[in-house]
C-alpha cells in the first residue's frame, strides 16, 4: 500500500494564534503579566535581547525557552528565584497560547480514516512545544510519538495521553539537535517512521507568517529555508514532494481539500 508522509508545520500553520502571541500588543501583555517587563524587558529588548542570541541553542537542544530566558536574566544581575518565576510564567503563556486553529479539525477528523497517511507535525521550536503540540493533537482525538535522538539514535517517545487509536508523530527540531532546513533533521525523521513512504506532502509557512519584528520572518531567510528544506526532503527520500505554501490569505479549508485530494 502506498504511504503519504504529511508534513505540518506547527507555529504559523497549525497555529496561527501562536504568531499572534508575537505581535507587540500581545507580546508587551505578557512581558507585563509574567513580570518580565518589571525587570527591564520590553518587546524590543525580548526579541534582540533574548530570543535572537539564544534562538540556535533553544532550537537544537533539549535545554528549553524557560531556562534560556532565565540564563539571560541571570545575565542582567536579575536574582535566580525572581527570574525562573518570571521566565516560567512567560514561557507557560507562550505555550498555552500556541494551540492548533480549529479550521484544521475537520483534516485531523478525515485522517483518522486515511492510514495510509502519515502525520507529521515538524516544527523548528522549543523543547516546551513537543509537550504542548501533544497536548492540541489529543484534543482532536490523537495520540503522539515524538521523535527524539539520543545518544546517536531516534527514538520514539510517548507523549501526552496515550487513549488514542489514530497516531500522530512529532519532529521538534529541539528533539532531533537541527533545524527542518538541514538533511539530518529528515534522515532521522526517515530513521524513526515505522515505515516507507512513497510520496510527501508538506504544509509549511516556512517562516513567512511570523511577526516582522522576529528575524525569522525576514523574506531572504524564508525564501532560502524554504529552499533548503524542500532540497533536503528531496535528498532524504527521493519521492515525490508536494509543496503547499501556507499563507495567511489562504483559507484553511482550500488547503485541507489540496492536502485530501492529493493524499
Amino acid at each position: 500500500m502506498a504511504t503519504t508522509l504529511l508534513i505540518l508545520d506547527f507555529s504559523g500553520t497549525l497555529s496561527l494564534e501562536a504568531v499572534r502571541f508575537g505581535t507587540s500588543a500581545r507580546l508587551a501583555m505578557a512581558l507585563q503579566q509574567s513580570g518580565l517587563q518589571a525587570l527591564g524587558i520590553d518587546t524590543e529588548r525580548y526579541w534582540n535581547d533574548l530570543v535572537v542570541p539564544t534562538w540556535v541553542e533553544g532550537s537544537t537542544t533539549r535545554i528549553g525557552l524557560r531556562a534560556l530566558l532565565s540564563r539571560k536574566l541571570q545575565e542582567r544581575g536579575i536574582p535566580l528565584a525572581t527570574a525562573v518565576r518570571s521566565a516560567g510564567r512567560f514561557t507557560r503563556a507562550y505555550m498555552a497560547a500556541s494551540v492548533i486553529d480549529p479550521a484544521w479539525q475537520p483534516l485531523f477528523a478525515i485522517l483518522q480514516s486515511r492510514p495510509q497517511i502519515i502525520p507529521l507535525i515538524a516544527t523548528d521550536h522549543y523543547a516546551e512545544a513537543t509537550f504542548q503540540i501533544a497536548g492540541e493533537l489529543a484534543t482532536l482525538g490523537w495520540s503522539a510519538r515524538a521523535l527524539r535522538r539520543e545518544h546517536n539514535r531516534i527514538k520514539r517517545v510517548r507523549v501526552g495521553p496515550l487513549h488514542h487509536t489514530a497516531l500522530a508523530f512529532i519532529a521538534n527540531s529541539a528533539d532531533l539537535g537541527v533545524a527542518k532546513a538541514d538533511p539530518r533533521f529528515w534522515q532521522y525523521v526517515q530513521i524513526g517512521l515505522p515505515e516507507r513512504v512513497t510520496q510527501v506532502i508538506v504544509v509549511d509557512d516556512f517562516g513567512a507568517n511570523e511577526n516582522l519584528a522576529d528575524f525569522y520572518a525576514d523574506p531572504t531567510r524564508v525564501e532560502r529555508r524554504r529552499q533548503q528544506t524542500i532540497s533536503a526532503i528531496e535528498e532524504v527520500f527521493h519521492v515525490s514532494v508536494q509543496m503547499i505554501w501556507f499563507t495567511l490569505d489562504r483559507r484553511i479549508e482550500e488547503i485541507i481539500q489540496n492536502i485530501i485530494g492529493s493524499g
